[in-house]
């Protein structure tokens, strides 16, 4: 009988349990979202003029130049802090990334898709995935749906965008330029320098090394948040976190903890003490118990939101998170014509150049002005060759490549780019129906010259070969008939006329007694 009396009380605790943990009891790590921080109420309309959509023009924003390129660069600085603010201890951190080019992202919520997915996650579970040093926090979100509000560029990737209502931007360009004010639907979308990096706060606080405040509450637009007083957002202390950038064009993260009305800072004080911490621009992000600060992918802040069990604080799953990071190429893939190294792009061949190996160079010539930069070399115009394009065609050539030859009458040079026998850089060329007659008489006089006396050489070389050849054949004639006949042998006689001396001293003569 013990058994089934046993039984009862055990039933009743496991189904206790059931619905303690499907109620989300034991799940002690989740925020229950209970310190809410947003500058609209739901009930409250704001003029028509707050929330007009800008699709076009140039509207108040400041543009700082990216920062010298500054060969390894150190790791983010992190400084904690503990200030008086109205009497009250506040801590919190202050971070310094140089580079924010390669250095600084805005993540979806969970990764790539988060926004489009709708997610939320953990400031830790976002900066884990993407191996971040230091990550906070970023822009505002629907707190029932999970919507990405504003404008958010993630990565090049535009994933959230605001329609051109208007709330405080802070955004880098493709080049490093860092922008932070409000822009139009039209500059988002620029192509020329495009953002790499961009997300909507709530509340220009620093503009050009002023506070802003007060003209930010004359514009921001209630469309992007559901409920809270705008006055009291602004005014009541709380947890804070902020993004801008200092003198150097330095990247500045701040975050303070607090708890709605009870501790923390208003935006006023986060604004000063921001400018006496050297920042030029900056706007205020979501706070509250959506103010996480993460160092290593380590939580590093006191939350406000109480988890299931109100004994614990839990951090809450928010929207974008704003990371700093190792430094990273930009684009990741170097434009694809080059490899990633150490957070610097190593362009590949010889002519691809810049920080992003999407400038073709081809020398300081540049192919001269007479050809195109391409990723083999210079492609020369028309009309022109060598390795940078300076060279004009050689003469009696032309064409791409100077690889035609010219066709020209009387040998005479053509137009390097087209050929053209009428017209030439060098010489002009004549066409046959331009010459004139005395031109052409004086053509047909030397061509006819020119046949007459190869006939009359040919015909002295006939007639002297003629003559050579009877002259041997009567010479062989005389000698063969010399050969048939008698020899007769004339005696020579001396040059004075004397007689020989076989002559005279002949047989028979007497002696001369008066010869010496």
């Amino acid at each position: 009988m013990a058994a089934p009396s046993g039984r009862g009380p055990l039933f009743l605790i496991a189904l206790l349990g059931f619905l303690w943990e499907a109620s989300g009891g034991m799940g002690e790590g989740v925020s229950r979202d209970d310190d809410l921080l947003l500058p609209y109420p739901r009930a409250r309309l704001r003029p028509a003029r707050d929330c007009t959509r800008v699709h076009t023009g140039s509207l108040k924003h400041e543009s700082w130049p990216p920062p010298a390129a500054a060969p390894g660069a150190g790791p983010p600085v992190v400084r904690t802090f503990v200030s008086h603010f109205g009497g009250l201890a506040v801590s919190g951190h202050l971070t310094r990334a140089a580079e924010p080019l390669r250095t600084f992202s805005v993540l979806e919520p969970g990764g790539p898709g988060g926004c489009s997915q709708k997610r939320r996650a953990t400031v830790e579970e976002t900066a884990r995935a993407a191996s971040c040093r230091v990550a906070q926090n970023g822009g505002f979100f629907r707190m029932n749906t999970g919507e990405c509000l504003g404008n958010v560029v993630s990565d090049g990737r535009r994933v959230s965008s605001s329609g051109g209502l208007q709330n405080a931007q802070f955004g880098i360009r493709r080049d490093g330029t860092l922008v932070t004010g409000y822009l139009s639907e039209e500059e988002v979308l620029d192509t020329e320098n495009p953002f790499v990096q961009l997300l909507s706060g709530v509340v220009w606080l620093i503009r050009n090394g002023s506070v802003y405040i007060n003209e930010s509450q004359a514009t921001e637009c209630d469309e992007t948040q559901e409920t809270g007083s705008f006055s009291k957002f602004v005014n009541v202390m709380s947890a804070r976190t902020a993004v801008g950038h200092d003198h150097d064009g330095q990247l500045v993260l701040f975050h303070a903890d607090g708890q709605t009305e009870q501790r923390g800072i208003n935006l006023w004080e986060m604004a000063e003490f921001l400018l006496r911490q050297g920042v030029v621009n900056a706007i205020n992000l979501d706070g509250g118990g959506s103010a996480t600060f993460v160092l290593n992918g380590t939580l590093a802040s006191y939350p406000s939101d109480h988890c299931q069990d109100n004994m614990w604080r839990c951090p809450r799953r928010v929207s974008t998170v704003v990371c700093v990071h190792e430094p990273r190429c930009q684009p990741p893939d170097c434009s694809g014509h080059g490899t990633c190294v150490e957070g610097h792009c190593k362009c590949e061949g010889h002519f691809w150049r810049g920080a992003a190996c999407s400038e073709l160079d081809c020398g300081p010539a540049n192919c001269s002005g007479h050809g195109l930069c391409t990723e083999a070399g210079c492609h020369c115009d028309t009309g022109w060759m060598g390795s940078n394009c300076s060279k004009e065609c050689p003469l009696g050539w032309y064409g791409p490549g100077c690889q035609r030859s010219c066709q020209c009458e009387h040998q005479c040079p053509c137009d390097p780019q087209t050929g053209n026998c009428s017209i030439s850089g060098v010489k002009q060329c004549l066409q046959p129906s331009e010459v004139t007659p005395r031109a052409g008489e004086l053509s047909f006089f030397s061509r006819t010259t020119w046949l007459a006396l190869t006939l009359t050489l040919v015909f002295l070389l006939l007639l002297s070969t003629a003559a050579n050849i009877s002259l041997l054949l009567s010479s062989r004639a005389e000698r063969n008939r010399h050969l048939d006949g008698d020899y007769v042998y004339h005696p020579l006689q001396e040059m004075n006329g004397e007689l020989l001396a076989t002559e005279k001293e002949q047989p028979g003569d007497t002696h001369n007694p008066f010869k010496d």
